[in-house]
């Protein structure tokens, strides 16, 4: 089916969604297969843009398909605590190739507990992922999706006729919207929290502009999502810094080995802070606004 920005949404949306919901069950059969962690993160990001499509289209549905967007949900939270393993062995290897001797040892004590976390995951997300249940699930997700309200019923908040084109810009300037106040808190270097709360403002807009996508223009569309790209990817690399930290600081290493690997992390964020307000100088989050406007 060709979709173009005068397709009504309630014949867009379970296109949209169906072709969600197709990769996130071939990336689950991969991952299934494999356990390779690359196929397991790129299940998780699945995961995540099939959720953000059903936020995205849940006021078609009566119940906002929330049964789904629970199912996937589990899905993501089973892979969590293995890519986490992953992603702190990665690290703490590397560092621990780039510093002093003493600090080695330490570092060695840190990535033989995520071994062994990472050990009792893969156990834990094999016999998960065996038990979802996904030809049941599979076939659930579709009839919930092919379900959209086509006429006006008193719990869907959206005409079904509406160009998805005119419901992608406003869905769009929503999602922008919600994610401007969050920017002046995270300016601050040591705002951990708050620039938290911004990644996952990003990642849940860049979700959606991939699946809005198909209504930009080529270049504009690849302008636009490789800085909301940079936006994420920098501010996912400060937030795995301060978890790897909160190891370091929990790992009962002597102090002054502590020391010297968390001034190791601490120069490393701050490279990463330095890149962010970098972003935020050159390519603000009200100029992507008129980008994607001007894009779709």
């Amino acid at each position: 089916m060709t979709i173009t920005d005068e397709t009504p949404l309630w014949v867009a949306a379970p296109a949209l969604l169906a072709a969600r919901t197709d990769d996130f069950f071939g990336r689950w059969r991969r991952a299934l297969k494999t356990l390779d962690p690359e196929d397991i993160h790129d299940l998780r990001v699945s995961s995540r843009r099939l959720r953000e499509g059903c936020v995205l289209f849940s006021p078609l549905y009566p119940d906002g398909l929330a049964r789904v967007v629970r199912r996937v949900r589990k899905v993501t939270r089973l892979l969590g605590p293995l890519r986490n393993a992953d992603e702190a062995v990665s690290f703490f290897r590397e560092l621990s190739a780039a510093l002093p001797e003493p600090c080695r040892e330490g570092l060695g004590v840190l990535m033989d507990r995520q071994e062994a976390l990472r050990n009792v995951e893969h156990r834990r997300l094999a016999k998960g992922l065996e038990s979802f249940g996904a030809g049941k699930t599979n076939s659930a997700f579709v009839r919930a999706m092919a379900r959209p309200a086509v006429f006006p019923q008193p719990h869907v908040a959206v005409d079904s006729f509406t160009r998805i084109g005119s419901f992608a810009a406003a869905a769009l300037d929503g999602s922008l919207a919600d994610l401007l106040p969050l920017v002046p808190a995270a300016r601050d270097a040591g705002a951990a929290a708050a620039q938290h709360a911004l990644r996952i403002a990003v990642k849940h807009y860049r979700y959606r502009i991939e699946i809005l996508s198909f209504l930009m223009a080529a270049k504009g569309y690849g302008d636009i999502h490789a800085t909301i790209k940079s936006y994420q990817d920098c501010l996912g690399i400060m937030h795995d810094l301060d978890v790897f930290a909160d190891m370091v600081r929990h790992g009962g290493l002597p102090p002054e080995v502590e020391c010297v690997i968390l001034n190791a992390i601490a120069k490393r964020r701050g490279k990463s802070f330095a890149h962010f307000a970098e972003l935020l100088g050159e390519h603000s989050f009200e100029l992507i606004r008129e980008e994607v406007r001007r894009a779709l």
